[in-house]
């Protein structure tokens, strides 16, 4: 059910959202939100369109008109960690492959954005192939070398992702063998530090922030920017399917998508089927955290067949 602030209508994805986020931040923004975009309105001269629907879970995004007649999106975030750094990204990529910044506001999270025509996510292309072969290929142009100290580290981000997957792991009763969950929980902290190279990631490329544009066919769209080994980014293609996270498929499958997708990438397999029991054991306790029994058991599936693959 949607909620209402002002006279703000909130799509059902972000007031679902805020109702389930623990503490105050997402109330105090949710507060905040029509005084700053009276504020938006008057600082960029934009005029709002009704919200996206059924919106994202953790940002209001609305079209927009620039007094001038160019079209935009602007995009207000509730304060979190991972939304650090956005903006920064975006105009690094200076539009080479992901939407550019038309302005921002980093002290209240606040984005005007090139909008995307027609819009549609990656997802739109059935064809599974020909859907890989056109997200790895935008993914593979968003890494860029950067300067260290801009973004935080995968080194950072895994120590810190094991300690916590290490912590419910001690103190959930979970149903399913914990080896796989441990070994990726260590894997967190030693593959950073074996990385081969650094690269600026995307940290959430998968097919729902890829969108069919004008100035290109596609674009990237809403990073959550880290550094770090670029073997840690193809995961989510890997695990969802057909517009979802699905269960790992039998075994010889998901070591045949890992190999197709290193020969895509140019990275090593190992390395991917490494990144992807990490990556799925912090997923799968993270969930198991929140209560969603389905999703963490579909991620250690991931976790165990991957487990099993590198041996």
């Amino acid at each position: 059910m949607s909620e209402r602030s002002g006279d703000i209508h909130l799509p059902e994805t972000l007031a679902t959202s805020i109702a389930r986020w623990p503490g105050t931040t997402a109330t105090e923004w949710l507060d905040a939100l029509p005084e700053r975009m009276r504020d938006a309105a008057e600082r960029w001269g934009i005029a709002f369109g009704p919200a996206y629907e059924p919106g994202g879970w953790t940002s209001y995004v609305a079209p927009v008109a620039l007094n001038d007649g160019t079209r935009a999106v602007y995009k207000c975030t509730i304060p979190h960690p991972e939304a650090v750094g956005e903006a920064e990204a975006l105009m690094r990529y200076k539009g080479d492959g992901a939407v550019r910044v038309i302005a921002s506001k980093p002290d209240t999270y606040e984005l005007l954005l090139e909008r995307c025509d027609p819009g549609h996510s990656l997802w739109s292309v059935e064809d599974d192939d020909e859907r890989l072969d056109i997200a790895v290929g935008l993914m593979k142009r968003l890494w860029r070398p950067v300067e260290d100290g801009v973004f935080t580290s995968l080194a950072e981000l895994g120590a810190t992702w094991s300690g916590i997957t290490m912590r419910r792991l001690m103190t959930l009763e979970v149903p399913w063998v914990t080896g796989p969950i441990e070994r990726g929980a260590d894997l967190l902290t030693t593959l950073p530090a074996s990385a081969p190279e650094s690269v600026l990631l995307h940290h959430d490329f998968h097919p729902d922030n890829v969108l069919a544009a004008e100035r290109e066919p596609w674009l990237a769209i809403d990073p959550k920017p880290n550094t770090g080994d670029p073997a840690f980014e193809p995961i989510p293609l890997l695990t969802q399917l057909d517009g979802e996270s699905t269960p790992a498929p039998d075994l010889g499958r998901v070591e045949a998508n890992i190999n197709r997708m290193a020969g895509l990438t140019g990275l090593s397999a190992e390395r991917i089927a490494l990144w992807t029991i990490a990556r799925t054991a912090e997923w799968t306790m993270w969930s198991f955290d929140r209560g969603d029994v389905v999703d963490a058991s579909i991620s250690y599936t991931w976790c165990r067949a991957a487990d099993t693959i590198v041996g």
